[in-house]
């Protein structure tokens, strides 16, 4: 217990004299209002027993409770300083923004600059790219107009190639050994000598076949085709050295009608092919001619065009270091505005849980306040659970026979006053039914029928709250009404001591756990609910059991029994007295004054009565709902802040 040895030594004392005084109070009560009030030692084990419960559950709770909102409190301190610590955080990160920001800035203008001075670059390398393009485009006709027309003397010259290649050494020996060949043959060595630019005889003419042809020369061709190298010379002859007297020259030797492939095959064989070898090689003279200035200016244009790549590379060179350049400070500003972005973000974020805190702490501040107050009490509260369960467990145990006049009496004048007295701690002006009950459960009570006067709230508590089962004085019948309605949902089971499923009802409540109402007794209790009544339970294996008479009845924790009688001043002997809590149910006149305004409006006014009705429990749900959230509150806010 959480008290001085002082307090306990004094509890001891004031248990001792709520038990006499009760005892004496019965006494005085007989004589008042003629009415048999017993008091027993199993009364006051009740009484102790019924303390021990009582203390146990309070302090448990109120600690809980004290834990629970110093927690709550320490988690609004810790909240505070986080936001304090947000706030110093978002300063700093505004100021690494603003330096990132400006950073950006920078970035931007020099990428700004260099973007002007690359698209410069670029113009003056696109106007580069194009003059090559076109310079390219201009030399690329120039070589295909010369190649055009190379390619026309191409075909004879492959021609007289191909015949000169048919030519062998032994056609060479051959016609070397004759003495005087043909004057074809004659004529057409004379034209290998001039275009190999020998010695030939003073030309002369000479008619054949009516026609003036000139006359060939052999000697110098003989000793030509000594040479072992004839045939190689004349296929590597560089026909580029040819000029225009040579083709001249050999003009009045092409004239002649018979200076053909076939005239010249009849006479030589193959050697004939020296004579197509000569006529290619003056069209090819012909052809290069003109080609020639077209080749000439073709290399000129190439050297320049040489020149002209040679510097738009340079240009691309230059473009391309600017452009790496760029892309170098693009990326540099794609990284300061990502890491801009993430410092934005992350100053947003803090920003928000800031001020979703300071909004969550605001909210919370008249919780705090209320947290506050209650945490400063408990100790005290604590100290004080000393006496006020010692209060409330007499007040449970001892006072349901009497009336509201001795009730008010007895805890006036002997408990309360005898803690005082005492020096034990309690609640000054203790409200005992506050103390018990809250008002939700009251709400609850009234809802299903119990009057809302202090006495039937009073007998409510001791009802639900004594450790005996409750015997209810009620000749008008109003706490059998609460108690059914109270007791419906858990399919309450209603019967008499002289009905002949009595039997049959106790046991099968007590196997199922259900609540059972056994209605107008007289002052005398069937023997058979004695066992029940002293809760004499027998554990096997892991159910408890009663012994009823000849028969063991299974027992369920949730079992519950009351007992009403509509006598007005039954005599109960003491042995029943010690066994069951006797509550006086009789109806007071504040409580009967309650009962007839009502059924007057329900009569009168019905439609206010059924708005009376849905008020009260629209109250009732909203105080329910407040409790709960507010408990809801605390446990979340410590769960959730941790």
């Amino acid at each position: 217990m959480a008290c001085t040895e002082e307090a306990k030594s004094s509890l001891k004392l004031m248990m001792g004299h709520v038990h006499v005084s009760v005892t004496a109070a019965c006494k005085e009560y007989f004589e008042k209002f003629r009415r048999h009030v017993y008091v027993t030692p199993k009364s006051y084990l009740s009484f102790i027993q019924g303390y021990k419960e009582l203390y146990s559950r309070k302090w448990a709770y109120t600690e809980e409770l004290a834990q629970s909102i110093q927690a709550g409190l320490q988690k609004m301190v810790e909240a505070k300083e986080d936001v304090n610590k947000m706030k110093a955080e978002l300063a700093i990160k505004n100021q690494d923004l603003a330096a990132a920001s400006k950073e950006a800035e920078a970035l931007l203008k020099s990428i700004s600059e260099s973007t002007a001075v690359a698209e410069k670059e670029k113009q003056k390398v696109a106007v580069i790219v194009d003059q090559v393009s076109k310079k390219a485009a201009e030399i690329g006709a120039v070589k295909d107009d010369a190649e055009t027309d190379l390619a026309a003397a191409k075909p004879a010259l492959d021609e007289a190639l191909s015949a000169l290649n048919s030519i062998t050494q032994k056609d060479i020996v051959s016609l070397k050994a004759l003495k005087s060949p043909p004057d074809i043959v004659k004529r057409i060595f004379d034209c290998v000598l001039l275009l190999r630019h020998w010695p030939i005889d003073k030309a002369a003419w000479q008619e054949q076949k009516g026609a003036m042809v000139l006359a060939g020369s052999y000697e110098m061709a003989v000793k030509m085709m000594g040479d072992m190298g004839f045939l190689t010379s004349l296929l590597n002859y560089p026909k580029e050295q040819i000029d225009d007297e040579t083709v001249e020259l050999l003009q009045p030797y092409f004239a002649a009608p018979d200076f053909n492939f076939e005239s010249a095959r009849k006479a030589s064989g193959n050697v004939a092919g020296l004579c197509n070898w000569a006529a290619a090689m003056c069209k090819y003279h012909v052809v290069a001619k003109v080609v020639e200035p077209k080749i000439a200016a073709l290399r000129a244009a190439e050297a320049e065009l040489k020149v002209a790549t040679k510097e738009k590379n340079a240009a691309e060179d230059r473009m391309a270091k600017v452009q790496a350049r760029l892309d170098e400070m693009q990326s540099q500003f794609d990284a300061a505005m990502a890491q801009k972005q993430l410092l934005e973000e992350d100053a947003a974020n803090c920003q928000k849980k800031m001020d979703s805190a300071a909004a969550l702490l605001h909210a919370l501040a008249g919780e705090e306040s209320r947290w506050t107050l209650q945490s400063k009490e408990f100790s005290a509260q604590i100290q004080r659970l000393t006496g006020d369960c010692a209060v409330a467990s007499a007040f449970v145990s001892y006072l349901g026979p009497f009336n509201k006049e001795f009730r008010e009496l007895l805890m006036s004048r002997d408990f309360y006053g005898d803690c005082i007295k005492l020096n034990i701690p309690i609640t000054q002006n203790l409200e005992v039914a506050k103390f018990l009950v809250d008002d939700s459960e009251v709400g609850e009570w009234v809802l299903q029928g119990l009057p809302t006067d202090e006495l039937s709230v009073q007998n409510g508590i001791m009802v639900t709250r004594a450790s005996r089962y409750p015997v209810l004085v009620d000749p008008q019948g109003q706490g059998r009404l609460w108690l059914m309605n109270r007791e419906e949902a858990n399919q309450l089971k209603v019967t008499q001591l002289n009905d002949k499923m009595f039997r049959n009802h106790l046991e099968d409540c007590l196997a199922f756990g259900k609540p059972l109402l056994v209605e107008n007794i007289e002052e005398e209790l069937d023997p058979v609910l004695d066992p029940v009544l002293e809760r004499r339970l027998v554990k096997k294996g892991k159910s408890w059991v009663l012994q009823l008479a000849d028969k063991e009845v299974d027992f369920t924790d949730t079992f519950k029994l009351f007992c009403t009688t509509r006598l007005p001043n039954p005599h109960f002997t003491p042995e029943l007295c010690a066994k069951v809590t006797v509550v006086d149910f009789t109806v007071t006149m504040a409580g009967l004054e309650d009962q007839l305004l009502g059924k007057l409006i329900l009569k009168e006014k019905h439609e206010l009565e059924e708005q009376r009705q849905q008020l009260l429990e629209e109250v009732q749900s909203y105080k329910k709902k407040i409790k709960q959230l507010e408990d809801d509150l605390l446990f979340r806010w410590v769960c959730a802040y941790s």
